[in-house]
């Protein structure tokens, strides 16, 4: 009986203590929501409100080349002063959210109509991101960028 009583106990403490390490749902979602606030600066090529959602030392992963958040501000300005018509909407599909502490690991497909210019672009990513948690606020730290197809 004892033994039977301390096999309970032992199954109560380990079920009790992996819920209790368990991210609250509402943690996913604002880290999913720093990703996607990002997109959508992107979208309004508004640098400071990108830059919000971002660490101070970002690491972009992009085509091959590895960014700064001031090579992407660059991108951004370059854009903006380009384009009259710039437009772009966004989809993220997430697949994968894991939060183990101030750390979050999101992996999504991004999916981005792009008018520039006069010409309309459709381009899916695979993409991944990495964030961590200053000042009980989710900023990426790390972007990573596949392109899976490019559509004129």
């Amino acid at each position: 009986m004892k033994r039977c009583l301390l096999a309970i106990a032992i199954v109560v403490c380990v079920t009790s203590s992996t819920h209790a390490q368990q991210p609250p749902s509402s943690d996913k979602k604002n880290a999913q929501a720093v990703v996607t606030g990002l997109f959508d600066a992107l979208s309004e090529l508004n640098v400071d409100k990108a830059r919000s959602f971002c660490a101070n030392d970002i690491i972009i992963l992009e085509s091959g080349k590895i960014w700064n958040f001031d090579s992407l501000a660059v991108r951004i300005v370059t854009i903006k002063s380009q384009s009259l018509d710039f437009n772009r909407i966004n989809k993220l599909d997430f697949i994968d959210n894991k939060i183990a502490g101030n750390i979050a690991w999101l992996s999504y497909y991004n999916q981005a109509t792009i008018v520039s210019s006069g010409r309309t672009t459709n381009v899916k990513w695979l993409e991944s991101a990495v964030l961590k948690k200053e000042k009980g606020q989710w900023k990426i730290c790390l972007l990573h960028s596949t392109e899976l197809e490019r559509t004129p």
